[in-house]
């Protein structure tokens, strides 16, 4: 956008009428309830806005309310030039984008901050010498409490942040309706879908590799049935909280504000990438950190793709149903042989 059509911006006049987000065919705008932001890179200065803005919140700059090419045209009608004919267009239809709240690099650090002081602190808890020593019956609910208490940090944390800017948390994760049009809706399913196969396909052919090569670690697949045991109850809390819950909360700070914060100053793929190798190295096995960035990488892209967090957590909670179901079918298939 060139300089002199930049806008005037007052958000004390703005009554939230939505005249301007439903003309602006760039998407470039967003209106909260004290605040309008414009995307200067989406805009193209045809001050749209500025003459369906009646509370004057939106003015350009000099007052004046057409660009220069408009200006241009009159001035050629005015000579005495033939003006051509006004065409109705199409508005053009494009990905909406996150509407509403927009995440600065600062929150995105603040949030991975308090992230991975949450997390050590977790991790230090439950590998104390005085937990360890409880009995089993003990330290699973334990265990499972203290893995609740470090999501629900994560979402009180997110939900302030929001809050002090008067945001709407659908907004700022893109939660909400996951768009009208039934095609795009497909396309995410068809998205997910492609993405749950190919992440899992490279983590079988590595595991395969892996293993051939002697470089699997012993204990591995025992972190399910460690943490939650493998009594019924202990299995069905691991569904909800490694498939549900999970998932839903890690998409929020990694794909939600870090990608996002990231993104507002490194640009879309850096960002994509980096997120993806801290969300990698969240879960503390170097063994895990080539599929975990594969994933991390397939969530980040399909999370800006689609314009909404709703597929990176389909796809998230997808893939993590798979191990947990692999591992419930062990357990079972070793009761079943030992009776």
């Amino acid at each position: 956008m060139s300089p002199q059509a930049r806008l005037v911006l007052n958000p004390r006049l703005c009554d939230r009428c939505g005249r301007c987000l439903s003309v602006c065919p760039l998407n470039a705008l967003r209106v909260g309830r004290s605040y309008i932001m414009v995307d200067w890179v989406r805009c193209d200065g045809c001050n749209k806005c500025v003459s369906a803005c009646k509370a004057g919140a939106i003015k350009a700059v000099g007052g004046a309310s057409q660009t220069p090419r408009a200006r241009s045209s009159a001035a050629v009608s005015a000579a005495g030039k033939k003006a051509a004919p006004h065409r109705a267009t199409k508005p053009v239809k494009r990905k909406r984008p996150y509407e509403g709240f927009e995440w600065s690099l600062l929150e995105a650090a603040a949030t991975l901050s308090v992230t991975f002081s949450a997390f050590m602190a977790k991790e230090a808890f439950t590998a104390s010498k005085t937990l360890l020593a409880m009995p089993t019956e003990v330290l699973v609910p334990i265990r499972i409490g203290v893995l609740a208490i470090y999501y629900a940090l994560q979402v009180a944390l997110l939900r302030w942040l929001i809050h002090r800017r008067d945001g709407s948390f659908a907004e700022a994760f893109g939660l909400g309706r996951l768009g009208t049009n039934v095609a795009e809706k497909f396309r995410s399913i068809g998205l997910v879908a492609a993405g749950l196969l190919g992440t899992r396909v490279i983590a079988t052919v590595y595991g395969l590799v892996t293993r051939e090569l002697g470089l699997t670690p012993q204990a591995g697949a025992d972190t399910v049935t460690r943490v939650f045991g493998t009594a019924p109850g202990g299995l069905l809390l691991a569904v909800i909280m490694l498939v549900f819950i999970g998932p839903f909360v890690e998409e929020l700070v990694f794909r939600g504000a870090l990608l996002r914060g990231l993104q507002t100053k490194l640009g879309v793929w850096p960002a994509i990438v980096i997120q993806a190798l801290l969300f990698a190295a969240f879960h503390r096995s170097w063994w895990l950190l080539l599929p975990m960035t594969v994933l991390g990488i397939a969530l980040g892209w399909l999370a800006h793709e689609r314009r909404s967090l709703w597929p990176a957590i389909a796809l998230h909670a997808l893939y993590n149903a798979l191990s947990v179901a692999a591992v419930v079918w062990v357990v079972v298939a070793g009761g079943v042989g030992r009776s």
